[in-house]
């Protein structure tokens, strides 16, 4: 049996300078290794990784003091999260090694359930710090985002009208859902979504295939109710989420034979 390659990942403490898409510069840094449970959890070796709310022109000096502060977000719907991922990939090879900035004890506790990958630590700096110094701008790109993916949206939806989607539960055991959501959804709202409809599919793929209307009902109760709480904690759902997660929610129903019955969503959710 081939056995997969192991990836090299850096020690506890190795500081990263990674640039920012405005030629800026932003740091991450490693506080500890998966352990224990954790390691077992993600099933390979991985990274406790933050990224410094520090944002600078130049690469900067690794025993400057700002570099240990951790990126709260804010921008959008974040409610203020520490920017904190496991990660299991490679450090990619446009961050510069800075040196070491040794995690405290009080680093290496954090708690973190999210895992990405190393992008984030470029993408996010930049998104916070241009909805603090310059969020009108922010706003108005989104609004032109969100009406060309609207229209891209309607457009598809249209062709699809055509040749409806009828898929199995084993085939959206696979599927990837919601992947037009862009910039404008949370990335953790994206996460928790994709996850909602998997375990959804799961679940329906688990009962017995002589289950009753009502039990297979309970379960796509519970998919609608889900949403009902992630969008109370993260407050992302508007035109688009709400368009997308009802057709995909549609696509469920039907594999599980209750497509017959019409706007089901609707009866429990309330966004």
């Amino acid at each position: 049996m081939a056995h997969r390659k192991k990836i090299p990942l850096p020690e506890d403490g190795e500081a990263f300078a990674v640039p920012l898409a405005d030629g800026r510069y932003s740091v991450c840094r490693v506080l500890c290794h998966a352990e224990g449970e954790q390691a077992r959890h993600f099933g390979e070796p991985s990274v406790l990784v933050a990224c410094s709310a520090w944002i600078g022109s130049e690469i900067p000096d690794v025993d400057d003091p700002e570099l240990r502060s951790i990126l709260h977000l804010t921008h959008h719907t974040w409610p203020g999260d520490p920017e904190l991922l496991w990660l299991s990939d490679p450090v990619p090879e446009e961050f510069v090694p800075i040196g070491s900035i040794q995690p405290t004890a009080e680093d290496k506790s954090l708690e973190c359930l999210a895992s990405g990958g190393w992008q984030s630590m470029s993408l996010q700096p930049l998104l916070q710090w241009n909805w603090d110094h310059d969020r009108q701008t922010v706003l108005e790109e989104d609004e032109r985002r969100k009406a060309a993916e609207i229209e891209q949206r309607t457009k598809a939806n249209q062709n699809n009208l055509q040749q409806p989607a009828k898929l199995t539960l084993e085939e959206l055991s696979d599927h990837k859902f919601f992947q037009a959501w862009g910039g404008c959804t949370p990335v953790k709202a994206l996460r928790a979504s994709r996850k909602i409809m998997k375990n959804t599919v799961r679940d329906l793929s688990k009962l017995d295939p002589s289950a009753s209307e009502n039990d297979r009902m309970a379960v796509l109760q519970n998919c609608i109710e889900s949403f009902n709480t992630l969008d109370g904690e993260l407050q992302f759902i508007d035109t688009i989420e709400r368009e997308d997660i009802c057709e995909e929610f549609e696509m469920i129903a039907q594999a599980c034979g209750l497509g017959g019955h019409e706007n089901m969503a609707d009866e429990w959710r309330d966004w």
